[in-house]
């Protein structure tokens, strides 16, 4: 296999993966992997270490001095380099797991917490700001987990119905469902059980806040409809908000950021949501 050939096998799809992901993050972490494939590490492992970067950005940022707001943002942009690493490596030695998909979609959320807190606290202790910051960062957090969350979720549907390279939701809640009836039968493993515990929690809401609806289609069919605006969402995706977290924390304007998420990216998903509302009534119908 060719290194090209390689490369796009350790790829969800070129289709779906973030632009920023395909021009910065995955050629850097193919690398990484390139240099760890022949070790015992494994993609949990480089989870908890990309985890590990995220929850020390956020310890960074607490500190609120430039310097420190240099090296949030420079461990930041690790965390998202191990987070794709961790897939890269799962897919290519065709050893992932469902804990593993479990914490590599922790960890957005985990550093996303982290890192909001991390902020609030230095812009709580600047005068400039105050303690008001506090509701724009709650708001702005909220925003950007529903942003995140609805591109997934789509992007999980077009990997389905374009690729069958994911189950449907509901076979996939049943799936979960099922394993933590067997591990439930061991004794311990209580962090992993409520891992799964949350994850179909999860997986259960946002089948319900999006509105879950079935297709019968052909790939093409999908495919043809939904590539442009898949390609948008993905404008809306955690590597885009990583990499405008890192820019402004470069420049030292932290507080911008969350008036992006609020005003341009909330606009954004409106936009796209009612978007693909019309395609998925469209191929509903046709399906009929």
């Amino acid at each position: 296999m060719s290194l090209k050939e390689e490369y796009k096998s350790s790829l969800k799809s070129f289709d779906v993966e973030e632009i920023l992901d395909l021009v910065i993050y995955r050629p850097l972490s193919f690398l990484l992997v390139k240099l760890i494939y022949p070790t015992n590490l494994t993609p949990n492992q480089i989870s908890v270490i990309a985890m590990f970067l995220g929850i020390l950005s956020g310890i960074f940022y607490a500190f609120g001095t430039y310097e420190f707001f240099v090296f949030a943002a420079a461990s930041f942009f690790m965390c998202n380099v191990l987070d794709c690493a961790d897939g890269q490596l799962a897919r290519l030695k065709k050893n992932g797991t469902r804990i593993g998909r479990i914490i590599d979609g922790l960890i957005d959320y985990v550093t996303a917490v982290t890192t909001f807190v991390g902020i609030g606290i230095a812009l709580a202790n600047n005068p400039e700001f105050g303690t008001k910051y506090w509701i724009l960062i709650a708001v702005a957090g909220i925003s950007r987990a529903f942003q995140n969350m609805y591109f997934d979720y789509f992007r999980n549907l077009y990997l389905r119905y374009v690729y069958n390279k994911v189950d449907d939701v509901k076979r996939e809640i049943e799936g979960y469902e099922k394993f933590r009836k067997e591990i439930g039968k061991t004794k311990g493993r209580y962090a992993i059980k409520a891992l799964v515990d949350l994850y179909v929690g999860y997986s259960k809401w946002q089948m319900k806040i999006t509105r879950h609806v079935e297709l019968d289609v052909t790939p093409e069919e999908y495919k043809n409809k939904n590539r442009l605006i898949l390609r948008l969402w993905s404008w809306l995706g955690s590597t885009t908000h990583l990499s405008l977290l890192v820019v402004f924390s470069l420049v030292y304007r932290i507080d911008l950021y969350f008036w992006v998420i609020l005003i341009p990216g909330n606009l954004i998903l409106i936009t796209l949501f009612i978007w693909q509302k019309t395609i998925i009534k469209y191929l509903k119908n046709k399906s009929k």
